[in-house]
């Protein structure tokens, strides 16, 4: 699988040279499974560089995968032209929570006041999904949650996490490579229950330990107090979590809005030092995973 990051600032976008290397788009990021399916993750702002990626490519379907539904997770909706094309077709997938699921938060924002253009006038056939279960000849651990299949090959299950509003995590499998992606943004991992905590390591270990995690490190232990409730995980937690689940390769995003290149720059050397498999996620950069 190949891995786009179109971008990984938290929270909200930042601009200015000094943002310049490590991006300052709000998240959302391409996978590229070894069958050619194409999975978005989260719609920030940086779904224009991600529209960009895909109009490079044959046309075809699309799945945009949602995490939750804030708004530095949706407003990319509004980048990408791909919508107006009809050799383009998009399916829209997410979890439901107490204030609705992916066909409310989608069709709300894609509609007036908000935008002009309502989803339904579009060129580009859309569909909503919801997370659904997999067939039952597919063996997983016990106490795993359900798969969502793509073409047969891309495997994805979920798991909830610890964030306002509520959240959800991924394992991406890709059965042809036998390669794995986490996906877990927005996660405040101090505030885990016991039961959250087994559900989450299990799915980074099982049935094997995935090539590589994709988190949120908005903060660093020291900032971690002053901002217990806002929903992010300390970049000690998220090596913590790599150590613990086996996983060798860590990219740490949902960057704090503030933080300059500079300061980036800093974070990821030590970090290095501390874990040399981890790296802190740049926008526009291609990652092979499992290669």
């Amino acid at each position: 699988m190949r891995l786009f990051i179109g971008g990984m600032r938290g929270s909200r976008c930042s601009t200015g040279a000094e943002f310049a290397e490590f991006g300052g788009d709000t998240t959302s990021l391409l996978l590229v499974g070894s069958q050619g399916e194409r999975l978005v993750l989260d719609a920030g702002t940086g779904m224009r560089s991600v529209a960009a990626q895909l109009a490079a490519m044959e046309p075809g379907k699309v799945t945009v995968l949602f995490s939750h539904y804030h708004l530095d997770h949706m407003a990319g909706l509004t980048m990408n032209p791909l919508f107006h094309r009809p050799d383009w077709s998009f399916v829209f997938v997410g979890p439901t929570f107490a204030d609705g699921g992916v066909r409310d938060a989608v069709t709300r924002l894609l509609a007036p006041p908000y935008w002009p253009v309502s989803w339904e006038k579009m060129g580009a056939p859309i569909d909503f999904a919801a997370l659904t279960p997999s067939p039952a000849d597919l063996s997983m651990p016990d106490g795993v949650s359900p798969l969502m299949i793509l073409r047969q090959n891309l495997h994805v299950r979920d798991c909830p996490v610890p964030h306002p509003g509520d959240c959800m995590a991924y394992r991406i499998d890709d059965v042809d490579s036998g390669t794995s992606l986490v996906f877990a943004t927005d996660v405040e991992w101090a505030q885990r229950t016991a039961v959250q905590e087994t559900a989450f390591l299990t799915m980074c270990r099982e049935p094997r330990p995935a090539d590589m995690l994709v988190i949120d490190a908005h903060f660093g232990r020291a900032q971690q107090e002053a901002f217990a409730g806002w929903g992010h995980s300390s970049r000690e937690d998220c090596l913590t979590i790599a150590r613990s689940a086996g996983i060798g390769r860590v990219v740490l995003g949902h960057h704090a809005p503030d933080a300059d290149d500079r300061t980036l720059l800093e974070i990821e050397r030590q970090v290095k030092k501390e874990f040399p498999g981890a790296m802190l996620a740049r926008a526009g950069q291609w990652l092979t995973i499992g290669g």
